[in-house]
């Protein structure tokens, strides 16, 4: 009777154990993937924002473009042995620290310049983590025909 018990009372508290940690959803943690499409969307975005100078949207763009990689630094600091955190910090942020000061500054053509050095940063980053394949360029469409890119006036 007490072996019966025993079982008994193990199998409840197996049980109690597997509700909690099913109860308890996993961390979690975007694929890096997903981290870039997003920044690639928001290039894209940024390349129309900058083009009909709306400085507001641009703005808003690059702080998007800034998450995105300290999301992809804080969740992949290293992927398939590529530093993905440092090619960020060396390659991704000065490319961003300048597309940001055309923007501030209102400079449409600095704005081309460093929005031409952004695209290429992204290669660069491509090419150092072996995916050299995907290639960014600066878009020639919008596929967002359902947002309004030029500033109000």
């Amino acid at each position: 009777m007490r072996l019966i018990l025993g079982l008994v009372l193990s199998c409840l508290a197996l049980g109690a154990a597997r509700a909690a940690d099913s109860a308890t959803p996993a961390p979690y943690s975007p694929d890096l993937a997903d981290i870039m499409a997003g920044s690639q969307l928001r290039q894209l975005k940024l390349s129309f924002a900058g083009a009909q100078k709306n400085w507001p949207l641009a703005e808003f763009e690059i702080g998007q473009m800034r998450k995105n990689f300290a999301d992809a630094a804080q969740y992949y600091p290293e992927f398939d042995k590529v530093p993905v955190a440092k090619l960020i910090k060396e390659i991704s942020e000065p490319a961003l620290d300048e597309i940001a000061a055309s923007v501030k500054a209102k400079d449409e053509a600095g704005f081309k310049k460093s929005f031409a050095r952004l695209t290429e940063a992204c290669n660069s980053c491509h090419q150092a983590a072996g995916k050299g394949f995907i290639k960014i360029r600066v878009p020639t469409l919008s596929p967002f025909s359902n947002q309004v890119f030029a500033p109000e006036r």
